[in-house]
C-alpha cells in the first residue's frame, strides 16, 4: 500500500494545519533550573528548552517545535519520545511512515546507543529516537504515523545536549483514534478487485519477500491458485497481502516475518508452470511450483501463519 508523507508546512509562529497545541516544557519541575542562571559549559537541563507539540486533526502527524529558553542552551544531539502510552495499542516505531527535521529527512532509530547518558530502556523499550540533530537555533521535528492517535499529555521525553541527557514530560501519541482493521484477501485479489476501491491500495504494488507485485500480478496469481493448479501455501501469500495492503501489518508482524522469510527472493510469477495432463485427463492448466522449504521455512509453517493472519482478518474486518 502506498503511503505518502506530506511535509507539514510549519513556521515558528503558528501551526495552521493543526487543531491542538501543548507546551509541556515546565511539566517536570525537578528537571528545571533557575532560568536566570546559566548551565555549566558542558551541561544542559530540561528547562533550557521550550517544547511545543502540535498535532494534525486526524492525529497522525505530530510536530515538536523545540526552542532554546536560555540564550546559551546547548545544541541538541538527539531527542527521544516514549511511545508506550496505551498498552498493546500503543504506537510503535514500525507505525511511523515518515519523519523530518527542519524540513529534511530525519535519522530515526528504535534503540539508544551506549555512552549517551540517556537510559530510556529503564522505563520502556517502545520509543523513537531522533539521531544527529543539526546545529540550529530551533528544531522542528515531524513524525507521521500510519493512523491517528489521541494525545497523551504526560509521556516521557529525553533531550541529549552537551554532556547531559535530561528527561521530562511531553505530549505524545496515546491510544488509537480508530481500531486497526483489514480487508479480506478476496477484496484485493479476486476478479472484482479491479472494479472496487481496492485499486487505490495497489498504487505502489505489494511487496512480499522483497519482490514487488502489481495488482495484475495479484489477480493472476489468485485466478490460477483458485483453479486446478492451487497450492494452499499461497493462501498465506494472500492473507499477508491483504493485511499489508490494509495497513494492518503491525498487528500480525510475527506471522508476517515468517511468511516473508519463505518468499524472500522467491518471485511467485517466476514459478508459473504449465501442466499437460495425460490424454483424457482434461486440458492443460497453469500452477505455481513452490519449494517444500525456502530459506529454512517449510510450506507447513507458512500455511499455519497464514491461518493466524486469516483469523485476525476475520475478527478485525474493515466495515
Amino acid at each position: 500500500m502506498k503511503k505518502i508523507f506530506l511535509v507539514l508546512m510549519v513556521t515558528f509562529v503558528t501551526f495552521s494545519c493543526s487543531n491542538e497545541s501543548v507546551n509541556l516544557a515546565d511539566a517536570s519541575a525537578e528537571n528545571n533550573q533557575n532560568l536566570t542562571s546559566k548551565s555549566a559549559n558542558s551541561m544542559s537541563n530540561w528547562g533550557d528548552y521550550n517544547i511545543n507539540v502540535s498535532v494534525s486533526t486526524d492525529g497522525s502527524e505530530w510536530t515538536y517545535l523545540i526552542t532554546r529558553k536560555l540564550v546559551n542552551a546547548k545544541n541538541l544531539s538527539h531527542f527521544i519520545i516514549d511511545l508506550n502510552n496505551c498498552g498493546e495499542e500503543s504506537a510503535t516505531f514500525g507505525d511511523i511512515i515518515g519523519a523530518k527535521v527542519n524540513g529534511l529527512q530525519a535519522d530515526l532509530s528504535p534503540t539508544e546507543g551506549s555512552g549517551t547518558t540517556c537510559n530510556p530502556q529503564a522505563i520502556t523499550t517502545n520509543f523513537v529516537k531522533f539521531n544527529n540533530l543539526p546545529a540550529a537555533t530551533s528544531w522542528v521535528l515531524v513524525l507521521k504515523f500510519d493512523r491517528g492517535y489521541e494525545t497523551f499529555t504526560t509521556a516521557t521525553g529525553w533531550i541529549k545536549a552537551g554532556s547531559s541527557c535530561n528527561s521530562g514530560q511531553i505530549a505524545a501519541p496515546g491510544c488509537p483514534k480508530t481500531a486497526r482493521c483489514s480487508y479480506s484477501q478476496g477484496y484485493f485479489f479476486a476478479n472484482g478487485a479491479t472494479h472496487n476501491a481496492a485499486s487505490n491500495f495497489w498504487t505502489n504494488g505489494l511487496t512480499i519477500g522483497g519482490v514487488n507485485y502489481s495488482q495484475a500480478n495479484g489477480n493472476e496469481i489468485w485466478s490460477i491458485d483458485r483453479g486446478r493448479g492451487g497450492d494452499q501455501t499461497l493462501n498465506a501469500f494472500f492473507q499477508l497481502g491483504a493485511a499489508r495492503l490494509s495497513g494492518a501489518e503491525s498487528s500480525i508482524s510475527s506471522s508476517a516475518s515468517i511468511i516473508d522469510m519463505y518468499f524472500n527472493g522467491l518471485d511467485v510469477m517466476g514459478t508459473k508452470t504449465i501442466i499437460t495432463p495425460a490424454k483424457g485427463n482434461g486440458p492443460a492448466y497453469s500452477t505455481f511450483v513452490l519449494p517444500a522449504t525456502s530459506n529454512g521455512v517449510t510450506k507447513e509453517e507458512v500455511f499455519r501463519e497464514g491461518t493466524i493472519i486469516g483469523y485476525y482478518i476475520d475478527t478485525h474486518h474493515c466495515q
